[in-house]
């Protein structure tokens, strides 16, 4: 499989991957917006989505579900972002294809600001809504 010596993804290892499939893995997100923030890439290197293959394409979908699944039992979060930023322009800024899983809570404040998109627009408790 396409290996970049230099992309920190690549670098990961067994010991950090939090699921693993034949494709793709998840890890903890080392800058998390909120408390269970995963990134789900392809284990191929290709910097973009548009770049993924077929089967790619399915493995990541699937560890989507896979993980939220996993956040949701051990979290229990109120709702999730789901996020791909493609080039630099809309925020890419590790350029291995990645995917963000990132849990919300009511009324938690995030801790990182950037290329999120969504990342403030968590409202204030809605019960209605829950």
């Amino acid at each position: 499989m396409d290996f970049d010596p230099n992309c920190v993804f690549c670098q990961k290892q067994p010991v950090d991957f939090v699921i693993e499939s034949k494709l793709c893995i998840a890890f903890w997100d080392i800058h998390p917006v909120s408390k269970g923030h995963l990134l789900i890439v392809p284990k191929r290197h290709v910097a973009q989505i548009w770049e993924v293959t077929e089967a790619e394409k399915q493995a990541l979908g699937q560890m989507v579900e896979d993980a939220k699944k996993l956040l949701d039992a051990q979290f229990k979060p109120d709702g999730y972002n789901v996020s791909i930023n493609s080039g630099a322009a809309a925020g890419q800024s590790v350029f291995h294809c990645h995917i963000h899983l990132i849990p919300r809570y009511w009324n938690k404040v995030t801790k990182r600001v950037g290329a999120i998109p969504g990342q403030f627009l968590v409202p204030k408790a809605r019960p209605e809504f829950k």
